[in-house]
Order: structure tokens, then sequence, then C-alpha cells
């Protein structure tokens, strides 16, 4: 089925950041499950679809009664939530963990992960047939109500790298990458190497008092500008305020794109009616071949790219929020932001990032450093590639945030 979920829910099950305070395990249902399993059956068959979600595994009973009913052709996947829940369930049903199994376990305690997971298995709103378990209570009901709701009002879509991007005659969509950035981050050759030509411009904030005489090489126009960070978003709103181009991305010092991820971007632009774009964001950790996972790790949603309209501001001193988008939005499946701030920084230089977080923040929040974090492979991941000729995405007609 999906060797990527098995890998995923084993490296998020392995792995706890409270160790003895994980979630308590539920009661055992009381729910009519032959009642339950015989009406998911009749609607499954009714609708010709290949697969089965149930979003909740509570004590696994209806799970395991689904996967008895369902024919051998078809395939289910269960969402949970509550890693403890999980690992109580596979300890006496390991074979749900296989990627060969009929039957699939996905776990993390991020709903976005899960709607990736199944749309990188290739399970869409069309091809499956969705179910919320009977015996959640009203709170863990509501929660994965809207997980089940976000899933199936997502459409499937390839933003295709069309013959007119050739660059040939024709001019790419216009658009600002902006960034707020010190004068001290490593690798900024790394950083502005990876901007295509076609490319507007690039804003730079620098946080300092006067622009830094260094040296870069770019193939894309550089505006630069000072002003000493305060917050966050008083900072991306200077950038913001010097974009002029119709479209505004915005990256770190620490982050890039691939290059075939770059080459098929322009597509992303040309959506119809498209407002905004979502990237999953990789952190690479502890190389370059592996990212972090779990827990809000992945997909680590980052709302980057957007039509640069009247009313878009940032807001909140620290992990600023990008406000004033409502429409169509895109959610960018195989173009991850990859991530390298625990590769190029040392332990002191990413100690001093945080602290500099919590002066932001006015030492409201703490920072800290994790020694450790869930990782799996990178390759496990789909990643666009040129000669695919689409990035995958997932639309929806309103902003989710």
């Amino acid at each position: 089925m999906s060797t990527l979920i098995s890998h995923y829910t084993d490296a998020v099950l392995a792995f706890t950041f409270t160790e003895g305070k994980d979630q308590a395990p539920c009661a055992a249902t009381t729910q009519d499950i032959p009642a339950f399993t015989e009406r998911m059956l009749k609607i499954f068959q009714k609708s010709h679809a290949k697969t089965m979600v149930l979003f909740g595994l509570e004590d696994g009973a209806h799970a395991l009664a689904l996967r008895d009913a369902l024919p051998e052709t078809a395939h289910l996947f269960v969402c949970e939530t509550n890693t403890q829940k999980a690992r109580d369930f596979l300890q006496s049903n390991p074979e749900w963990i296989s990627p060969d199994a009929q039957a699939q376990l996905i776990c993390d305690t991020s709903p976005w992960a899960h709607l990736y997971l199944l749309a990188l298995a290739n399970v869409t709103p069309a091809s499956a047939t969705l179910a919320l378990n009977p015996a959640l209570d009203e709170k863990n009901k509501h929660q994965y109500q809207s997980l089940q709701r976000l899933f199936s009002q997502t459409k499937p879509h390839q933003a295709i790298n069309s013959s007119y991007l050739s660059h040939v005659g024709v001019a790419a969509p216009d658009l600002s990458v902006g960034a707020i950035l010190s004068p001290d981050e490593p690798n900024l050759d790394i950083y502005f190497n990876q901007f295509p030509d076609w490319v507007k411009e690039v804003v730079v904030v620098w946080d300092s008092e006067t622009i830094p005489e260094i040296p870069i090489s770019c193939a894309v126009p550089i505006r630069h500008f000072a002003h000493p960070l305060d917050d966050f978003a008083a900072q991306r709103n200077r950038m913001l305020d010097h974009c002029e181009g119709d479209w505004v991305l915005y990256l770190d010092g620490d982050e890039r794109f691939s290059e075939d991820v770059w080459d098929l971007f322009p597509a992303c632009m040309l959506v119809k009616r498209l407002e905004a774009c979502y990237f999953p964001r990789m952190t690479l950790y502890p190389n370059e071949h592996h990212t972090k996972v779990g827990y809000g790790l992945w997909p680590d949603l980052q709302l980057r790219l957007f039509k640069n309209m009247d009313g878009i501001r940032f807001e909140r001193p620290i992990h600023e929020r990008l406000t004033g988008i409502q429409g169509r939005t895109a959610l960018a499946l195989d173009a991850p932001i990859l991530h390298s701030s625990n590769l190029l920084k040392s332990p002191d230089m990413l100690a001093a990032k945080l602290k500099r977080f919590d002066a932001a923040g006015g030492n409201t929040v703490k920072h800290l450093l994790n020694e450790e974090y869930p990782s799996i492979e990178r390759s496990l991941f789909a990643e666009a590639s040129l000669l695919m000729g689409a990035l995958q995405m997932l639309l929806l007609e309103k902003n989710p945030a």
C-alpha cells in the first residue's frame, strides 16, 4: 500500500517528547459494530471506491471489523492522532504497520500530516469512502470531523509546466522574492544562487543599521534595505512594502527550493483564481538525506506564495502569520521548502537564533533546542522532477487558515 506511511508512523510511534505523559488510552467500545460495518460496506460497494478511510481508531474494534468485511482488493487506512492508542493497537496487530498489508494505520498528532500522507498515497475524495468512527467522544469527534471535511473538500490538481514558460519570447509570471536576513547568516551565496533569472527581483531587508557590504552573486536584481529587527511581523511588512511583483514569495536564509521545483514553479501562479499557495517544509536532519517528521515537524505547512493584493499583512511578533488571504489556495504536495538550519548552523548559532525569537516575542515564550527528533529518509517523499512536467497540488476554494 504505502511504504511512506509505514515508515512515517513507525518513526512517530518510536519517539515521544514527554515520556510517561502520553495521551491516555480509550475505553472499550459499546457501539453496534456489525450494523456500522454493514452500513459502511454498502456505501463502499455503491460508490465503486477502491479505498476506505476511517477517521479515529479508538480501541480498534471498528477498524478490525471493516478490514475483515472489505473485499481483498480494497484498502483501508485508519487515521489516529493519539499515539498511545496507536501503540496499544499495534501491540496486538503489528501487521497494520506493514506497507504490504491490506489495512494500514496512519498516526501523527498533526491533522495536516494525515491529509498529506493520504494525498501522497494517491487517496483522493473521488477514490475513497470516508467513515467516522462512531465510538468517538464529542471532543475527538469534532477533531476528526474537521479532518474528514477538509479532506473531502480538496481537489487534486497538476500545475503543468506549459511550453510557453520556456522563456523564449514570453515573460514568466511577475514574481518578487522577499527576505529578511541577518548579515551573519551562513552560506548566503547558496541562498542567492538558487534564484532563476525569470524572477523579477529579490527584496532584502537586512537586520542592520546599514546595508552590509557582502559580495553577492545572483542572477536576479537585488534591492537592499536595512532596519534592525524589532519583531518579525514588522520586518516582514517592511519587506512586503518594497515588493513590486504581481506575486510575492518569501524565503528565509536557510531555506531553498530544488532546481527542479524552481523550473516548474511558474506553473503555480497560472492556476485559475489562485490567491496563495502553501508549501510543506522539510527540515533536513540529521543530514541532507533525512527529514524531521511527526508532532508538527512535517508537513510544517508554510504559506509563502501569494498574490500581491491590498490588505495582506503579517501579524504576531514571532511565528508571524500572513493575513488577508481569503480565496482559493493550493497545498503543494511535492514542492518542499528545504530547510537546512540544522546543517548550516552550529548549536551555538541555533541557540542564539532561538534567543532572538524569545526577545522578539517579549520573552513570553521560551524556545528550546531539542537534542533529538524523529526523522525518516527524504527519498520516501515525492519530490517534483522536471521530467514529470508538473507540480502536484491540492486545491481548496477557501484559505484553510
